[in-house]
């Protein structure tokens, strides 16, 4: 069930005001489950629901899925108190178990929606709540009905009856809005600049970032090198910056090396990309340049017109036995719809690339200097 309060110059007072009344009329006399992913979206939907609701009717939960950031848990109830309580349910194994064996995106992130929604399911009957307050945005479900990427929050809109399938409607406060809009309603409900202004955390977390064929030791790496990028770049308001963990598979391409002027290596693992309007999986390239972002952005060019949706260049090396290669990802967007990468200090990058390259498992750290199109900002 969306609700909807649209503005021409958007006023967040003002939302909160026209989306009220909205969220107790599909509510009633019921109780919701609140989900909380971490991320500036969910908590934003949550925090709004218990404020407007009140805590009889309004049960927030976070679901530990194995693929949360580090010490995220505890860190989100942390900077939750004072505003609403936050019940921690630990279902690691089992998401684990979920994407075992699996290599596509999209098929990972269906096994993981299967189990979200049925450990949201157990925990509506567990608590007595009919409805799912959930913190989808504008930008979610664009993108899954363009094609682009599969949301593992976008039930409604893909014709997906979730009272039959778990027993429980769901409510999107925020579905109209985009991300700098939730960012100004965060900060009007009272919640903190570490969870306005934090970083974007897609609900299957470290899951998307951790490319092809999950195990727990790349799971691991990705989860530190992730920390590292988070703690390197915070403070430089870029909108978007992460790492990403995939295997360092793959051969010299003598034909894209010729036609782009540097040597191309191509990657076994696969990223996803944008042609057009349309969803595309393609390959991961990297090549050995000179950190010059203009010259990189004329590499990219030529490469992205065939199969390459992903283009990074070399930073340092890791250990040689090292079976994971690791990518910083950094972006500028006013809507995370299209986002051109962040031309990042070279010294500041190099000391992130560096600290990462010390994790055990690591053979070289890269920096990913591709736009949206023709990459998506996410790798998966």
């Amino acid at each position: 069930m969306e609700l909807h309060a649209m503005e021409l110059a958007f006023d967040p007072g003002k939302f909160v005001e026209e989306i009220a009344p909205q969220l107790r009329e599909a509510v009633k006399d019921g109780k919701a489950l609140a989900a909380v992913s971490g991320g500036v979206d969910s908590t934003t939907a949550a925090v709004l629901a218990y404020k407007v609701l009140g805590p009889e009717k309004v049960v927030p939960v976070m679901i530990d899925t194995g693929f949360l950031r580090l010490n995220e848990a505890q860190r989100v109830k942390d900077m939750l108190k004072g505003l609403m309580p936050l019940n921690v349910v630990d279902k690691g194994e089992q998401f684990l178990k979920a994407v075992e064996g699996l290599v596509d995106s999209e098929e990972k992130r269906k096994a993981f929606r299967k189990v979200f929604y049925d450990t949201l399911s157990s925990l509506a009957k567990q608590y007595g709540t009919k409805y799912l307050i959930q913190g989808t945005i504008a930008a979610d479900w664009v993108e899954t009905q363009g094609g682009i990427k599969t949301q593992h929050n976008v039930l409604v809109q893909l014709g997906i009856d979730t009272e039959r399938e778990w027993g429980f409607t769901v409510v999107e406060p925020l579905a109209d809005l985009y991300k700098n809009e939730v960012r100004a309603v965060a900060k009007y409900l009272g919640l903190p600049d570490e969870i306005a202004y934090r970083q974007p955390f897609p609900g299957p977390g470290l899951l998307v970032r951790t490319v092809g064929l999950v195990t727990r030791e790349k799971l691991e790496v990705e989860r530190l090198a992730d920390w590292e990028v988070e703690q390197g770049l915070k403070g430089l308001n870029y909108s978007q910056y992460f790492a990403v963990t995939f295997d360092s598979e793959g051969s010299y391409d003598n034909t894209l090396s010729s036609e782009a002027g540097v040597r191309v290596f191509v990657y076994k693992a696969k990223a996803t990309g944008v042609k057009g309007d349309v969803r595309a999986y393609g390959r991961i390239a990297s090549v050995e340049h000179p950190l010059d972002y203009g010259r990189l952005r004329e590499v990219v060019n030529r490469l992205t017109k065939h199969d390459i949706t992903h283009v990074l260049v070399k930073l340092v090396d890791g250990d040689s036995n090292g079976k994971y290669s690791v990518a910083i990802r950094a972006v500028v967007t006013q809507d995370f719809m299209t986002a051109d990468f962040a031309q990042v200090p070279k010294d500041v990058l190099m000391e992130v690339a560096e600290r990462i390259a010390k994790i055990k498992g690591v053979r070289e750290v890269l920096y990913d200097v591709t736009s949206k199109p023709p990459a998506t900002i996410e790798f998966e």
